[in-house]
């Protein structure tokens, strides 16, 4: 019966693969119920891994995208559990400059406002800042990454009055990390995170072994009629790491990385790289109150905090963006602590994901570079449900029927939630 469901989701997914510019190079996912059983692991499509082509599966490595910024925040809630750090901090104060919106000068910007994205930040056109440069430098009108102030949203918003999703949040959090510990960001988090709970997984590749690099699925879309990497066309042999490097500039060498200077460099934001059944293993975590096997990684009351909404969209007095990047395709609709907090609105504008039970669940979603990915629990019944899909195109893309995901999402978390209604 399992055998004959498997080949059935099998099948369900390779129709969701094509090539072409709205195409699927890959799909898979793993589902859960309530009492902890396997409903469904299925996998379908190819993966390209350096000059080789093989079958995706459940334990292949992939940057996973925002689903990091949830695993970020788990690992720095460490740091506010043991009274090293507040919540309502001064980031600035931790990050040793002064960090204040240009029309807001007396408006502190405190840890909790980066942690849910309502800190009056935005991304710049220097993003990524890279390797050799401070971050520091985003935010000085004297700074080359000043970019006329771009990297502040508009002066009708104070910090924590906004939500507007932005990456540079949490790569200030990584370098506040540093700045705490003494340790690299990806270090702290396989040290903390990712290595009790036994998994072959790290930010930009730290702490990943040669095997399960060799096994890496790279992201890809079409572009000019075929496959094109994105992301990990080649990755780097053990124990190297991958970061952004100065255009036009010599390289930095990873021994002169400076610690607490540039938060971008080990990708909290979106460069987690980890499996199916790796997301699975945290799903598992999150859904049990932030223990598996004997091995807490969260306490229950930082858990309950992350997920807690601190923003819920009004759309009767706008109060944020419900897109990324100023978009307002309606897939944030409400947000925790480096956690999505879905209020469970349907239609092509809302985050009803899961169906009429949607504000229930838990979790982040992920988009960069081709992958498409979730990871999500049940907060009342237990049940989680992971995947992940490679190749879809930027922009332009095929919308989903009752919420603000895409139509191949959508017929991903269908396949998953079919399984989770069968006995």
């Amino acid at each position: 019966m399992m055998a004959n469901r498997a080949y059935a989701a099998d099948a369900a997914l390779g129709t969701l693969l094509s090539d072409g510019p709205d195409g699927v190079l890959s799909a898979g996912l793993i589902a859960r119920r309530g009492n902890g059983r396997v409903a469904l692991a299925a996998s379908a499509g190819r993966r390209f891994t350096g000059d080789m082509v093989a079958a995706f599966g459940i334990d292949a490595p992939f940057r996973v995208a925002s689903v990091s910024k949830m695993i970020a925040t788990v690992g720095f809630l460490r740091l506010v559990e043991s009274g090293r750090i507040s919540l309502d901090d001064d980031a600035g104060d931790r990050l040793g400059f002064r960090l204040r919106h240009p029309a807001f000068p007396d408006r502190p910007i405190l840890i909790r406002h980066l942690l849910s994205h309502t800190s009056a930040l935005r991304n710049g056109p220097s993003y990524p800042v890279p390797a050799g440069h401070a971050l520091r430098e985003a935010f000085d009108p004297n700074g080359r990454h000043w970019d006329g102030g771009a990297w502040f949203g508009p002066r009708d918003w104070p910090p924590g009055a906004w939500f507007a999703y932005a990456d540079v949040n949490f790569c200030l959090i990584a370098q506040i990390v540093e700045r705490l510990t003494g340790e690299r960001f990806d270090r702290y988090m396989t040290r903390t995170v990712l290595a009790p709970l036994k998994l072959d997984a790290g930010y930009n590749w730290g702490g990943v072994s040669q095997a399960r690099r060799a096994r890496a699925a790279s992201a890809r879309r079409w572009l000019g009629d075929a496959w094109t990497a994105q992301t990990d066309a080649a990755v780097p042999p053990a124990p190297a790491v991958t970061y952004s490097q100065p255009a036009g500039g010599p390289p930095v060498a990873e021994v002169d990385l400076r610690l607490g200077e540039n938060g971008f460099l080990f990708s909290p934001q979106g460069g987690l790289r980890v499996s199916l059944r790796d997301m699975d293993r945290l799903a598992r975590t999150f859904r049990a109150g932030g223990a598996l096997d004997g091995v807490r990684v969260i306490s229950r009351a930082r858990l309950d905090l992350m997920q807690t909404a601190v923003w819920r969209y009004d759309a009767t007095h706008p109060n944020g963006e419900t897109g990324e990047g100023g978009a307002g395709d309606g897939v944030f609709q409400g947000y925790g602590l480096g956690m999505e907090v879905p209020q469970g609105r349907p239609g092509p504008g809302g985050d009803s994901f899961f169906g009429p039970d949607s504000a229930d669940w838990r979790g982040h979603l992920g988009d960069a570079y081709g992958w498409m990915t979730g990871l999500f629990w049940n907060v009342k019944d237990g049940r989680t449900l992971v995947w992940a899909l490679n190749g879809l195109r930027e922009t332009g893309r095929s919308p989903g029927r009752r919420s603000a995901l895409t139509r191949q999402e959508e017929a991903v978390v269908d396949i998953g939630l079919s399984a989770l209604a069968l006995d």
